[in-house]
């Protein structure tokens, strides 16, 4: 695991330290620059498989015509080591070795072979090319700039800054699409210019050209026609190898217990597979509905983890959200981010690697929208005139008499109800719609939004072929999965030189699950209805942790901002940088937040991605 960098136009050795500098946090363990010509590479290296010198970046073939940076792990690098070693002799016991003989066997081909969480970049001398890639997922981060003279990478965007003559303006597309996903989707970083490598993407630069390419999908169109009894033990057989292979280390490894179905699930494998106690790590909360402490302490006792939890207060949150944009270098407003920074500092005092129950909910369809969309099947069959001449306007009174996040869910639910169901899914799960923000965006910005829809994204890989619940989960995982939570993660992780695996976001388990007909992920409302009959029948979790209320990693940050910070808040949102961004109306913007302190419309995740591209905005502009 490592922070990578590179360029490629005037580039020297001042230049990649800085890009190194800049991203130092990633790999404390060693760093290493290799330039040649027009063209610098940069290593910061965090050490975990072969922590010996052999291990140390940029790497090299035995003809020293291919150079490697790379960040991340190949969990079946032993496996395609064999593969290769009947041509080529390895002088080390690393996967980045691994990755550059593969690619000197198959060429760009060799991604097929490759299982694992990865972002590398070869520079291939005898074709006078780069060839990068990122893996099926989206776990580990690769950002570009580009401007048909200067070709610029890195792991994160601060490195590409530190080099950059000036400073790219503001997108405001990407402003807009994250003020509605609390994300921003790729390409787009919320700079000009500046640009993510989306998921399963390589791209090769050459002459002077930057060409990408996608080299997987997930696809949901074909499914297995077997029993639960079947499909129970091929989800057993799959995972548990999963996390198998997600333990190999030559440091100590551990996981995160929050309490809830997915890491206790985790926990449960590791522990079968280890011989002595697993080390586990937990973030709780004072206020009890975001509490999961107790579950995560029975799993801990069932499993005999050495068990470690840590409470986050709204001092502690204020402490890091203030410094949080040197971490997060694009707007970002998940505000699970902030107990993901702590757990993640919690965890990397006792250890290096920490597997993370990541992707089960996306596998398995565990969040509540997929409810929603399960509801919407049978409320297709009121005919549309009483929908629309009854219950619509009863809807709209509730909301108008109540005015609170259930009530704003049900009238949206009920006003998009005939939309294309790619538009009416992300309004379930959207934060500012177009309404919202047309109302406080200013002039000069709605204007130039006047053509982008954040709300048609997913409408070029919405499929009429598949059900609902399988577009739904063809959404998440293409766009939220990897540009809000893996990059929550590996940014949060990374800050402090942690390495996070996810057992579940095993792209041959994900083809399996995509293969799954929905009825066996929701049934009667029950999400993840076969995952957790697999843990209760093969007694690898007791029924009452399984099948107990999802809460979700989430801070109580709407009684947060109405109390504790509010004073914090509002002087954040005042800021003369945010005010003068030319984003907004500030005199509708205060409107709109004197309307949020002043009533019950609970829209406390708006306030927060608000108050975080304030944040990004006074650190970047």
């Amino acid at each position: 695991m490592c922070g990578i960098v590179g360029y490629v136009g005037d580039c020297n050795r001042e230049k990649i330290n800085k890009m190194l500098q800049a991203t130092a946090h990633r790999g404390p363990d060693a760093s290493g620059i290799f330039i040649k010509g027009n063209v610098g590479l940069g290593n910061n290296r965090l050490s975990i498989i072969d922590l010996s010198p052999r291990g140390h970046q940029p790497m090299f073939d035995d003809k020293k015509s291919l150079c490697i940076v790379y960040n991340g792990e190949i969990y079946n690098f032993m496996e395609v080591r064999r593969k290769l070693e009947k041509e080529y002799k390895f002088k080390s016991n690393t996967d980045t070795e691994v990755v550059i003989y593969a690619y000197r066997k198959w060429g760009i081909n060799c991604l097929k072979f490759l299982n694992g969480m990865f972002a590398f970049v070869i520079y291939d001398m005898k074709n006078n090319l780069l060839f990068g890639a990122r893996d099926r997922l989206g776990e580990k981060p690769l950002k570009y700039y580009f401007d048909d003279k200067t070709f610029i990478f890195a792991s994160e965007i601060k490195g590409i800054l530190s080099v950059l003559k000036e400073k790219p303006g503001m997108d405001f597309e990407a402003v807009s699409d994250y003020l509605t996903l609390q994300y921003v989707p790729a390409p787009k970083t919320g700079f000009k210019n500046i640009y993510k490598l989306p998921p399963a993407s390589y791209f090769i630069f050459k002459n002077g050209k930057l060409k990408i390419y996608k080299y997987w999908n997930l696809d949901f169109s074909k499914k297995l026609d077997i029993g639960e009894d079947e499909w129970i033990e091929l989800l057993e057989e799959k995972i548990n190898k999963s996390v198998k292979e997600r333990m190999v280390s030559d440091v100590p490894i551990g996981a995160f217990l929050s309490g809830g179905v997915d890491s206790s699930a985790i926990v449960a494998f590791m522990a079968k597979s280890s011989n002595r106690p697993i080390k586990t790590f937990n973030i709780g909360f004072s206020d009890p509905k975001y509490d999961e402490t107790d579950y995560a302490k029975e799993v801990s006792k069932i499993y005999r983890t050495d068990h470690s939890s840590i409470r986050v207060d709204s001092e502690m949150f204020k402490e890091v959200f203030t410094d949080m944009a040197n971490y997060y270098d694009e707007p970002f407003a998940d505000n699970s981010l902030i107990p993901s920074i702590i757990l993640s500092k919690l965890a990397r005092k006792k250890m290096k690697v920490a597997l993370s129950g990541d992707g089960g909910d996306e596998n398995f369809a565990g969040y509540d929208r997929y409810n929603i969309v399960a509801f919407g099947d049978y409320y297709r069959f009121v005919p549309k005139q009483l929908r629309n001449n009854l219950i619509r306007p009863i809807a709209g009174s509730l909301f108008s008499l109540s005015p609170n996040l259930l009530t704003s869910r049900i009238k949206t639910f009920a006003d998009t109800f005939d939309s294309p169901f790619y538009k009416k899914y992300l309004y379930y799960k959207s934060f500012f719609n177009n309404n919202n923000k047309q109302s406080i965006f200013s002039g000069k910005v709605n204007k130039m939004l006047s053509s982008e829809d954040t709300f048609l994204i997913d409408k070029g890989q919405f499929d009429a072929k598949l059900s609902r619940i399988d577009n739904a989960l063809k959404s998440d995982i293409n766009s939220y999965l990897s540009e809000d939570l893996l990059f929550k993660t590996d940014i949060a992780s990374m800050s402090v030189g942690l390495e996070v695996r996810a057992p579940l976001l095993d792209y041959e388990l994900m083809e399996l699950t995509a293969k799954m007909p929905s009825c066996m992920k929701i049934r009667n409302f029950n999400k993840k209805y076969i995952f957790k009959k697999m843990l209760v029948k093969r007694k690898i979790l007791p029924e009452e942790v399984v099948n107990r209320p999802k809460r979700g990693f989430v801070a109580p940050i709407g009684s947060w901002l109405k109390n504790d910070l509010k004073e914090y808040a509002l002087d954040r949102l005042n800021s003369k940088k945010f005010r003068e961004s030319e984003i907004f109306d500030n005199k509708r913007l205060d409107e709109y937040i004197k309307t949020y302190y002043s009533t019950n419309l609970n829209y406390h995740n708006n306030m927060f991605a608000l108050l975080t591209l304030s944040n990004w905005i006074n650190k970047y502009y």
